[in-house]
């Protein structure tokens, strides 16, 4: 048997896999839950603590008592992945992963006025390629304390996804209708970061939502934790609901599980600038550290717009955004601080263009689309599609080796996101200068497993 027809070969057995699911009972009960909470058992002045009734997939363990409550959940996500570069397609190579492994944890306070969210995820496989004082805990992704005076406005201080990048990242890994997010938001999307933030809900009249969220965090993503390098980064997304909100939190995950009756829709509109970035999207702070002649640090501002939208109807769903990012460099460096913290200043022959186009080669400067579209049929079986591009500006870094990517996905879900089955077929075209003679890109298929308990 060839190398080639082995691959086919298991891509058939991955579906079959996945055509065998049909066979499960599908669960109403996720999409019927009720989320509420009573609290009437007392002793005294003293609250009992008790374990909720009425346990369902994805539930979590909840604990209650007349203050609120405390809820623990776990969820793994393994992963079955083949690919090769080879046109042909012979040569292909396997990985078996635990692409998430995560323990969430919640608590709501004082009749929901005050919540506590923490995450880890103990798949973590961030690789810093620095080492001292500027590592980090790759493990705790959220850590935050939440505020909500009343359903008008709520405020958030700490470690957490951020509101201000795309649209993909406000949506959690477990409940994406692909298996990974997009090149566009894998090249710009910072997701965590620690700050304090706002969001809002008005009505302006009838149906129409509009929702502000504004952040002022460090811009150093997770790394923060030990320093702030730099300066601040402060953001602003501005969404907009003409048709009212979503069907039970619709707005935060892909596929439409609840079929909306009518059609729903959500623009916005997201700018952020970084007054002093030190790594190339805000993931790894004190990456880069540059100075003048007298060594005082200076550093270049990132900026990023974007523009995304989601629309659900009847089982459809379409989802896309626009991302563009621009830097701007002080005239005056004349060096970068090594990682041991001394100073090393820049050959007097290097032109202040060449110093800029040195900086700029270090941030994620470029545009970038995406665009997808999925149904979910009456048997919770779902198809979806997916197309990515990345331009990248002549002087920044590198960051991705694919410039066009094309994806594929077929989700059985089980007891909706608590419990399901992906499979993937994808293709990520290589960057012209990096394309050969029997190379143009990355064919490969991936099967994933999700449980949330």
């Amino acid at each position: 048997m060839t190398k080639q027809t082995k691959l086919i070969t298991l891509i058939g057995i991955c579906l079959c896999f996945c055509m065998a699911q049909f066979a499960f009972a599908q669960s109403d009960e996720l999409y019927t839950r009720d989320s509420t909470y009573t609290f009437s058992e007392t002793s005294g002045n003293v609250s009992l603590l008790r374990l909720k009734k009425g346990y369902l997939l994805g539930d979590g363990i909840t604990f209650i008592s007349g203050k609120g409550n405390f809820n623990l959940s776990p969820s793994l996500q393994t992963l079955y992945a083949v690919n090769t570069t080879n046109k042909n397609l012979s040569s292909p190579s396997s990985t078996f992963a635990i692409n998430r492994a995560r323990l969430n944890v919640f608590s709501n306070l004082f009749d929901n006025k005050v919540s506590l969210s923490a995450r880890l995820n103990f798949a973590a496989n961030y690789a810093s390629v620095t080492t001292g004082n500027r590592s980090f805990n790759t493990v705790l992704q959220e850590a935050n304390i939440e505020y909500r005076p009343n359903r008008t406005h709520v405020f958030n201080f700490g470690l957490r996804a951020d509101y201000i990048d795309g649209r993909e990242t406000r949506i959690e890994g477990e409940s994406i209708g692909f298996i990974d997010r997009s090149l566009v938001s894998d090249a710009f999307d910072a997701i965590f970061d620690f700050g304090i933030r706002y969001k809002g809900n008005y009505r302006l009249g009838g149906k129409h939502l509009l929702k502000p969220y504004l952040s002022f965090t460090t811009g150093d993503g997770r790394s923060a934790l030990q320093k702030n390098y730099g300066g601040f980064k402060y953001g602003v997304r501005l969404d907009y609901l003409p048709f009212d909100k979503f069907s039970r939190g619709g707005e935060f995950y892909m596929d439409d599980l609840y079929r909306e009756e009518k059609p729903k829709l959500v623009v916005g509109v997201v700018y952020s600038y970084n007054d002093g970035a030190t790594s190339a999207k805000g993931t790894n702070g004190g990456r880069w550290l540059y100075g003048d002649a007298n060594q005082n640090i200076l550093l270049p501002s990132y900026s990023k717009f974007g523009a995304d939208y989601l629309f659900k109807y009847n089982g459809w769903y379409s989802m896309g955004g626009f991302v563009l990012t621009q830097a701007k460099v002080p005239s005056n460096i004349a060096g970068e601080f090594r990682l041991d913290g001394s100073f090393n200043a820049y050959a007097t022959s290097q032109t202040a263009q060449q110093i800029k186009d040195r900086v700029l080669s270090r941030l994620n400067l470029g545009k970038g689309f995406n665009v997808q579209a999925g149904y979910l049929f009456p048997i919770d079986w779902a198809v979806g599609a997916r197309y990515s591009t990345l331009n990248e500006n002549n002087v920044s870094a590198s960051f991705s080796d694919y410039d066009r990517s094309y994806t594929f996905v077929t989700t059985k879900y089980l007891s909706g996101h608590a419990l399901k089955i992906q499979f993937e077929l994808g293709y990520s075209q290589l960057k012209e200068a990096l394309k050969t003679s029997t190379q143009n890109g990355n064919y490969y298929s991936q099967l994933q497993f999700t449980i949330q308990l």
